[in-house]
């Protein structure tokens, strides 16, 4: 291989290792001034809107395709997603709550208090920049440059698939290696948590309803007392302690490092895959009312 193929594929354009690269290394560049900015809704709202942009930089400069290719569609139906994702995430977590109940794997403390409104829509608009970041980033541009990259005549679809829909969301897990208490376990399940929310985008091919289910996923969490990617609650409604092994509850780090988790990752895959089929046979069958 001569020097030039290591870095060019065949249709002469940068191959997908090196594109990664460059807009990870720039990306990261581009966002680290936000570090001097002591206030975090700040700093997620700029990280945004520099993802964004750099988005559609990369899109006709680096990848060289669409910029709504990346599920980020502003349209009637993207809003829709959205509030189906909200709904999904919303009742997966009251359900976890309700079997750690009826099981005893969870204590429930009494209702504590109705937490001040504006604390309660600031952390939610925090969380709604989270999940639009992490979505955006993880599935909009990761999965889809992943997908798009190693797609050829000599492989199928279904491996390529499989595979960007594996790296992408390992990489999604180990990016939360940080957070406290995280664990190979905690990584691992997360792994799986990134693949849930990958699905409905490599479905839909757009980022709405991932971004509403992981949205409501964290901030529900949170609200009712559960210890969210090892960040304890604050202003919950209810404090939630954990009973049982650290395998079921999630331990330190929260109901994502434990079966319970896997509960919820699962509820809301079905809970997506049943919606989106619905809505594929409505569609379906309005087209051929239509017709």
């Amino acid at each position: 291989m001569n020097g030039r193929k290591l870095y060019y594929n065949d249709d002469n354009q940068i191959r997908t290792f090196w594109r990664i690269i460059i807009f990870v290394l720039l990306f990261s560049f581009a966002i680290s001034p936000l570090i001097l900015i002591n206030n975090s809704y700040l700093q997620f709202i700029g990280a945004v809107f520099i993802l964004l942009f750099a988005l559609y930089i990369n899109s006709k400069y680096l990848d060289k395709r669409n910029f709504s290719e990346y599920g980020i569609v502003l349209k009637t139906e993207t809003f829709v997603y959205v509030f189906i994702g909200i709904l999904i995430g919303v009742f997966s977590v009251i359900l976890l709550v309700l079997i750690g109940k009826i099981t005893g794997i969870l204590k429930i403390s009494d209702f504590l208090s109705i937490p001040k409104l504006s604390v309660v829509l600031l952390f939610a608009f925090k969380m709604f920049l989270v999940s639009i970041l992490e979505e955006t980033f993880f599935r909009g541009y990761l999965f889809t440059t992943l997908y798009g990259g190693f797609t050829s005549e000599k492989t199928s679809e279904k491996k390529v698939f499989l595979f960007s829909l594996f790296l992408s969301s390992v990489l999604f897990g180990l990016a939360h290696f940080g957070n406290h208490n995280a664990s190979i376990l905690s990584i691992a399940f997360l792994t799986i948590n990134g693949m849930v929310w990958c699905i409905p985008f490599a479905i839909t091919k757009n980022l709405g309803l991932s971004i509403g289910l992981h949205f409501a996923w964290n901030f529900t969490q949170t609200l009712l007392g559960f210890t969210m990617s090892g960040n304890k609650a604050i202003n919950s409604l209810y404090r939630i302690e954990n009973q049982k092994s650290d395998l079921l509850t999630g331990g330190e780090y929260g109901p994502e490092a434990g079966v319970l988790g896997l509960i919820g990752f699962g509820t809301m895959l079905l809970f997506s895959l049943s919606y989106l089929k619905i809505k594929q046979k409505r569609t379906l069958q309005n087209t051929v009312y239509n017709s």
